[in-house]
């Protein structure tokens, strides 16, 4: 069934890190990320790459296909967002064991016109789907997402959703990129990410009830899987991608929690078709700044959040996402969980929260003027 106005979606993805949180709250032993404890470590030496099968700067096809064991431990999902010619954003996620521990596998799809409501379509499957090891080739029910880090084709089929759909293809202009290894583990746990088309031109078809139409526009994909629930070992994150004055921008922030020392892990990648331009994935390279707090777009909301947030380097590179005024998306994630849940999450004080923005950018280069552009923008709060 199509829904507008809640994110189902991101609901039930949520869901689970929240499920883990709660089984979890009170274990002294969780790694931390960041300084105050044994923080995880991004595999980043000789070994690691000889190990894992990897180049140093290069990305090879098999990377962006199944990295992870089929067993309840182990997630994985592919992720896409375009930016349409007129302006509609689409999301589509295909997930693995999510909600996490369930052992099933979910689609999910967004599409929200400019100034309008968001359309959402969720799925979940019992069935195992496939899932091949040499490319992206991820087929769940009727919906597949398939390439080979230069051309996808991404499809949700509208006969099975109720009429919400797409058939599109995504062609590479940026090469793949993960910050070295792009795998953060802690003895036998880890968490890792891919960015398998940083940027790239989109075509294909949109369905929405009432109609089927031509589209074109810019997109990006990637691409996560692990044996540990983020939700264990963060609180939150900044995400943001970008295309500024030809440039394709990537920034996050990852912030533990406090009891697991309150570290802080940034990422910021610049880079254009031309080649990489800058790249930078710790706290002695990369400065994050938070703007001034501000009451949350959504009056719902309990907490103010950050005006905005800048990724500055000291040779001169500054990447900076305001705040809007409105939100494409703004959930409280306890709203459709079991009361169960939402009574153990109250007690502990949790007021869990997914905003995603279609924010204004703006990129400095070293000894160049100020650029501005436009990308999107997510706040994910666990607490």
């Amino acid at each position: 069934m199509i829904k507008a106005g809640k994110t189902f979606a991101t609901a039930a993805i949520a869901l689970g890190l929240l499920f883990h949180l709660a089984l979890a709250d009170s274990c002294a032993s969780l790694p931390l990320l960041g300084p105050g404890g044994p923080a995880p470590r991004l595999l980043d030496s000789d070994a690691d790459f000889a190990s894992l099968g990897l180049l140093r700067g290069s990305v090879e096809p098999w990377e962006d296909g199944r990295r992870a064991p089929a067993d309840g431990r182990h997630f994985e999902w592919w992720y896409l967002d375009a930016i349409l010619e007129d302006g509609t954003l689409v999301v589509a996620w295909f997930g693995d064991n999510w909600p996490y521990g369930l052992k099933e596998r979910a689609v999910s799809l967004e599409v929200t016109p400019p100034g309008g409501a968001t359309l959402r379509w969720f799925g979940s499957f019992k069935e195992d789907g496939s899932f091949s090891t040499r490319t992206a080739e991820v087929r769940i029910g009727p919906h597949s997402f398939s390439g080979d880090l230069h051309d996808y084709r991404i499809l949700v089929d509208p006969e099975a959703t109720g009429g919400l759909g797409i058939d599109l293809i995504l062609h590479g202009s940026v090469a793949p990129w993960r910050p070295s290894s792009g795998i953060i583990a802690d003895g036998d746990d880890f968490f890792a990410w891919l960015a398998a088309v940083p940027e790239g031109e989109i075509t294909g078809t949109l369905r929405v009830p009432g109609g089927e139409r031509q589209v074109r526009g810019r997109g990006y994909h990637d691409h996560n899987w692990g044996n540990i629930s983020p939700a264990l070992i963060m609180d939150g994150w900044w995400w943001g991608r970008a295309t500024v004055g030809g440039h394709t921008v990537i920034a996050a922030l990852l912030k533990a929690t406090a009891s697991r020392g309150g570290g802080l892990a940034p990422l910021l990648f610049i880079a254009s078709p031309r080649g990489l331009e800058k790249e930078a994935w710790s706290l002695a390279e990369l400065r994050v700044t938070e703007g001034p707090p501000r009451a949350h777009v959504d009056p719902r909301h309990p907490r103010s959040m950050p005006s905005s947030v800048s990724y500055a380097t000291a040779d001169g590179y500054l990447v900076t996402f305001p705040v809007p005024a409105g939100s494409v998306a703004s959930t409280d994630l306890l709203e459709e969980a079991p009361a169960g849940l939402v009574a153990l999450a109250r007690a502990l004080g949790w007021k869990p929260w997914y905003t995603r923005f279609a924010s204004p950018v703006s990129l400095t280069l070293p000894r160049a003027q100020e650029m501005e552009g436009e990308g999107t923008l997510e706040y994910f709060e666990f607490r």
